[in-house]
């Protein structure tokens, strides 16, 4: 049984005192680019917990111990791949006994940039009230611990991560009892909303005494609210989408930048041998990346490309040269007006005479 498969069975045990809202921008304020789609090839998105609140109750901390999760299907590379993150109290400032009752604004960030590359994207995520010990408790921050790897660039390197951290938590799972106490399963496919990935306020509330109406809810500064006023009484969890267009973590994909990095010193030694031969590598990473978009990889070869060239034809050693992966993308055409060009073929990158 896979992760995602468990964590849906949970859910559809408590998706009758669960309300699940996606935010419309006109609800939102201010709207931002709430609702616009995310490009299949050419955006990148991230999911952050903006901000939840659990109720007092005695139970947890020391019997129910709570644990923030999020799973990720998409397209990553040639296959489907899953991506397990787990927060808790380690990882979330605000998550603990002492501010049960109180709304926690955490904008924590849960997942890395993760590119957009069409097709199916399921985003599992909720929060688990696992029953147990204090043993429970060290159990979940072992797997916050692992989840750390996941949560950080590059993705790349954190496939083979993905798979032992699915399995810990499906043992995790199968050995506490608990509840999904707040959950949500989306799926996003096409290219128009709300079908289609999009960014945007995505709210998840568990019923009080009395009904519950999507349609009063809104977020306003990046708050919840409820009929015009902030969230009280109830148990929610809001978590916000976002669009990336430009990449803001080029210094974590060394994959990319240390061979650059290196070619640009060999030229600035005057070994144009073992220049061409970092390059030719730099620009292969780029080309083949599993981290970038479709857009992307052929943007960041062509900089990469125009960087050196540049470093060659300015004279070697120049302070003008681009040193690192993220100071030629510093410099870097757009994406908004890179999609409508015509890109150099793999040949052409990578003809460096």
């Amino acid at each position: 049984m896979s992760l995602l498969t468990i964590l849906d069975d949970w859910w559809a045990r408590e998706a009758a005192a669960l309300v699940v809202h996606d935010v419309p921008a006109s609800a939102v304020q201010p709207a931002g680019d709430t609702g616009t789609v995310c490009r299949a090839g050419v955006d990148y998105f991230r999911i952050w917990l903006a901000e939840m609140r659990l109720a007092r109750d005695r139970e947890w901390f020391a019997t129910r111990h709570p644990a923030v999760h999020v799973l990720v299907r998409l397209r990553f590379g040639d296959a489907d791949e899953e991506f397990p993150i787990v927060a808790g109290p380690m990882s979330l400032p605000g998550l603990d006994q002492a501010h049960l009752g109180d709304v926690v604004q955490l904008d924590h960030l849960l997942t890395p940039l993760l590119p957009h590359n069409g097709g199916v994207v399921e985003i599992a995520a909720g929060l688990l009230a696992l029953e147990g010990t204090s043993a429970v408790k060290e159990v979940v921050r072992a797997v916050e611990t692992m989840g750390a790897v996941l949560a950080a660039p590059p993705l790349s390197t954190a496939v083979a991560a993905a798979g032992a951290l699915g399995s810990a938590l499906q043992v995790l799972l199968g050995a506490a009892a608990g509840r999904q106490h707040l959950g949500v399963h989306l799926s996003y496919a096409g290219a128009q909303a709300p079908k289609a990935l999009h960014a945007g306020y995505v709210a998840i509330l568990r019923q009080g005494a009395s009904a519950l109406e999507a349609r009063d809810l809104s977020v306003q500064q990046g708050r919840l609210h409820l009929r015009g006023a902030p969230v009280t009484g109830l148990d929610y969890m809001l978590l916000r989408i976002e669009r990336v267009e430009e990449r803001d973590d080029w210094r974590a994909l060394s994959a990319i930048d240390a061979p650059f990095r290196e070619a640009q010193a060999a030229l600035a030694y005057g070994n144009e041998a073992m220049a061409k031969a970092f390059m030719s590598r730099a620009l292969l990473e780029a080309l083949h990346s599993k981290d970038l978009t479709e857009t992307d990889r052929r943007r960041v070869s062509s900089e990469l490309r125009k960087a050196w060239d540049d470093s060659r034809n300015q004279g070697l050693g120049l302070e003008r040269s681009s040193s690192s992966l993220a100071d030629a993308m510093a410099l870097a055409v757009p994406v908004s007006r890179f999609v409508h060009t015509a890109a150099a073929s793999a040949e052409a990158l990578l003809s460096l005479d």
